[in-house]
This record gives structure tokens, sequence and C-alpha cells, in this order.
């Protein structure tokens, strides 16, 4: 399957999920249960390699989840699972996880806001830089820190379809286009 595809099949399961919890007044306990699954796939690769093979059948799956899962899962979360199974969708649990926690995040207000920095920032630094972005923008945020050495120095923020660079390496960028191109120069190098 298409990388596109699968996203936009991941992400009808993430809505049709989100929509069961929202009527089943389990937004919060199915969010919980989907962050314990996906820890678990994170630290016993071949469960996922299990539930994703197409060679281990359906009944074998369905029980594996069971045994393992009923009875410390809301049974919407557990449903779901099975479901996902039935369908032979298990290679796009990780998808779907991760989806599911986007649009129950956004459903309780929360926008996501997504930074690059050039090294490693502190549990410390990458709070107080959440708490500020979050009162500049008035709005509760999900902050995604990414670190990426080649920006060299400074921030590159995305929220939805806005960027803000404010990276050494955008900055140079910037200073030798407007030296290249004369005729912007005066928009925003000062003489």
């Amino acid at each position: 399957m298409k990388t596109g595809a699968a996203a936009e099949l991941a992400e009808t399961y993430a809505r049709s999920l989100l929509e069961a919890a929202q009527e089943a007044r389990a937004v919060d306990a199915v969010a919980a249960d989907l962050e314990v699954v996906a820890a678990l796939l994170t630290q016993e690769p071949e469960l996922g390699a299990f539930l994703a093979s197409p060679y281990v059948g359906e009944s074998a799956k369905r029980t594996l989840l069971h045994e393992a899962l009923a009875g410390k899962l809301h049974p919407l979360t557990l449903q779901f699972l099975q479901v996902t199974i039935a369908h032979e969708r298990g290679a796009l649990l990780p998808v779907i996880l991760d989806r599911y926690r986007r649009l129950s995040r956004a459903y309780e207000g929360y926008e996501t806001v997504k930074v690059t920095v050039a090294q490693s920032l502190s549990p410390e630094q990458t709070e107080k830089l959440s708490r500020d972005l979050a009162a500049a923008m008035r709005a509760k945020i999900d902050l995604e820190v990414q670190v990426e050495p080649a920006i060299l120095g400074g921030v590159i923020i995305r929220h939805g379809d806005r960027m803000l660079d404010n990276s050494l390496r955008g900055r140079l960028v910037r200073a030798v286009d407007q030296i290249a191109n004369p005729e912007r120069r005066n928009q925003g190098i000062r003489r």
C-alpha cells in the first residue's frame, strides 16, 4: 500500500475511533489505552510484526490481543484493536495510534506546534518554550521538538500552514539572497 493511501486509511480509522469514543464518553480513556499499546509496540517489536504479518491468522492475533489486554483496556479500545486486526490493518496500528492522539488532542482544544532546533533542549527549556508559545498564541499547545543540526542555531516554528524561520541558516540564506539579488536589497538589509 502506498504511503499516502496508508496515511489516509489510518486517518479514517482514527476518526472512526474518536467518534465512537466521543459517543461512549471515553476519549481520554481510549487515548490513555492507545498510549499503552503504542509503548507496548515500541518495547516489543515482535508484537507489531506478529499483528502485521499476513502469515498469521486472524484468530491467533485476536486470541493474543484478548489474552494480553482484556480487562486492562477500555472495552472500546479492545474492540477497535480486534476490528483493525479483522480488517488486516495491523501494520497500520502505529500510524493509527499517532493519528488518534493528534485528533483527540485537537478535540480537547490543543494545537500542535512543531519546533526545530539545532541542539537538544533540556526539559526545563522545552517547558519554558512550550509555556511561552502557549502564552503568545493564547492557546493550549502540544509542542513537538525536532533536532536538526543543519539549521546551525536559532529556531524554526511551524503551526498549521505557517512557518517562522528564525534559524541561523535561514538568516544566512536570506542575507546571501539579498546580496545576490540587488532588486531585493532594500527589503531587509539596512545600509
